[in-house]
């Protein structure tokens, strides 16, 4: 049994599926007798140009084409003889094969001769025109140029770009384009009904994704599935042959996320991964996709409609809508950077993950989460004090905060309303000095962190990157390098307090500075400013006790 794409191969200008433009051209140059002696056909294998070029040929020769009509009739010796390749006035020449200057020289030689038939032509196609020799590509211009009135040269290529600039200015181009999806489903549909074959609607959509636009490449995957024999091609017998193709399950994906299920999302993504499915593809599919739903907010009438398959438009429109402007560009913008970096990460599917969580996750969108209840919140009108300088730099940098609640100032009154707090619950007081009070702090300064990250993982983020530095009484200071981290962490003063309890309860008010946070000057600060008077001894038997535990 031939390939289908032989069996099914267009015998006039009617048969081929697309290519309009291309086609009403030639036919209107062979009814006003308008052709011209050389032709480029460029263009994606598959679409046509080999076809289109025999058709060609035919027409011109025909013996018994009719008046005012362009089509060959296919019942005539010419015709005949060309449909079994036998016509010996056209000539296919594969250039990938003859690619040389020894075989153009007996091309150039051959030119000189008439064609076998009376007012007929010599038409030779030369395949793959671009894998031709600089020097040989040379020795063909003269000929192209200023051939004999009756032979035309039709050079077919899929790299036109690769051609020299001279040959492509001796020839008349035509650009072949890649079919619509509904081209190739016509096509599809047209060779199963000939083969008498039912086929499920979703194998004819994946034959289409993996055709990408060529016939002949859609011929030969149906031609796969009929060959097994079976008169019934189900989905499930497809996919055993073809594969599953990721542009279905990149919908799949997008309809978890505009239902917001980002850990649905993500546990897809490992399911397919495991299954075998290419990443890249699958961001590929997924950009295709999400630029199709951009199109559509902007305006539905701005998506080609032929390129989509069945049921493909309705799902944009649902997906359009229940996705936000805002997350489909940043999302496209995503997908854009990382489509090359799958072949190089350390996981395949990671660099998709992050950016999905990103975009979709609350909490890396919201980091500065609000306090639960059970954290001791003060009161607001304790804390409406007038706007200060360090409030005002805080509201200018109000896109950056998450709460809704404006920054607030810590004032003395603060502190006083902190210290009622404490009073109603009364932790057991422990004598210890300031420097060893400091001491333990110090040394227990990341756990007080990672209990904070329970509740507000930002927060403690951020008092990571701070460094206590002097008891008085019960005041604790802390040093933090930036302004703006210290509006903070006076906002959340009671959360800090709360988890400084769990190890030292004599502390009852804080206080932060701003400085540079050195070793040295945390260690100093060990000791009381104002004495004058301290000497070396006391600073190295300092240094001694605070890092003692680490040798």
């Amino acid at each position: 049994m031939p390939a289908l794409y032989r069996t099914y191969r267009p015998q006039v200008f009617g048969q081929v599926i697309g290519q309009e433009v291309i086609k009403t051209t030639l036919q209107n140059a062979i009814l006003n007798d308008r052709m011209v002696h050389s032709y480029l056909f460029s263009g994606p294998r598959g679409t046509g140009k080999t076809t289109m070029a025999r058709i060609f040929a035919k027409a011109i020769n025909c013996l018994e084409r009719q008046a005012n009509v362009a089509e060959p009739c296919n019942k005539c010796k010419n015709c005949q003889a060309i449909n079994s390749g036998a016509f010996i006035d056209l000539i296919e020449i594969d250039a990938a094969s003859n690619r040389g200057i020894d075989e153009i020289r007996n091309l150039k030689e051959a030119v000189r001769f008439a064609p076998s038939q009376k007012n007929g032509y010599k038409i030779y196609i030369i395949d793959e025109s671009h894998m031709l020799t600089k020097d040989a590509s040379n020795a063909l211009l003269k000929t192209l140029e200023e051939p004999p009135h009756n032979t035309i040269f039709i050079l077919a290529t899929t790299d036109a770009h690769k051609m020299l600039p001279t040959i492509l200015s001796r020839v008349q181009k035509f650009e072949f384009k890649p079919l619509t999806n509904s081209e190739l489903k016509q096509k599809i549909l047209y060779i199963a009904k000939e083969e008498k074959i039912n086929i499920d609607k979703r194998v004819v959509n994946q034959i289409i994704l993996q055709a990408m636009g060529g016939a002949r490449d859609a011929e030969s995957i149906l031609g796969k599935l009929i060959s097994s024999g079976s008169s019934d091609i189900t989905y499930e017998f497809a996919s055993t042959i073809l594969g599953h193709n990721s542009y279905f399950e990149a919908y799949n994906l997008l309809e978890k996320l505009a239902n917001n299920q980002l850990l649905e999302a993500i546990q897809n993504i490992h399911k397919l991964y495991d299954e075998g499915y290419e990443m890249n593809q699958l961001i590929l599919n997924t950009l295709s996709i999400t630029h199709n739903i951009f199109l559509s907010q902007i305006g539905l009438n701005l998506i080609d409609t032929s390129n989509l398959l069945e049921d493909e438009y309705d799902k944009i429109k649902i997906l359009s809508q229940n996705i936000s402007k805002h997350k489909i560009i940043e999302f496209i913008q995503s997908l854009e950077q990382i489509k090359s970096q799958t072949n190089t990460a350390y996981i395949p599917y990671l660099p998709l993950e992050i950016i999905i969580a990103k975009i979709w996750d609350s909490e890396i969108q919201n980091p500065e989460t609000t306090l639960t209840t059970s954290v001791i919140d003060v009161s607001k009108e304790t804390l409406n004090s007038p706007k200060s300088k360090s409030q005002q730099e805080s509201n200018n940098r109000q896109n950056l905060e998450v709460e809704s609640d404006r920054p607030l100032k810590i004032e003395e009154n603060t502190l006083i309303e902190a210290k009622k707090i404490e009073k109603q619950n009364p932790r057991p007081s422990i004598k210890e000095d300031s420097k060893s009070t400091l001491y333990t702090i110090q040394k227990t300064y990341p756990n007080i962190s990672k209990d904070i990250s329970k509740t507000n993982k930002s927060l403690a983020v951020i008092l990571s990157q701070t460094q206590p530095i002097k008891i008085a009484e019960s005041k604790l200071t802390i040093a933090v390098e930036s302004e703006f981290y210290k509006s903070r962490l006076e906002k959340n003063i009671n959360l800090i307090l709360e988890a400084i309890s769990t190890y030292i309860d004599s502390i009852l008010e804080l206080e932060f500075i701003t400085q540079k946070l050195t070793q040295i000057n945390s260690i100093e600060h060990n000791f009381n400013p104002e004495d004058n008077n301290r000497d070396n001894s006391d600073l190295n038997s300092t240094i001694a006790d605070i890092f003692k535990d680490s040798f």
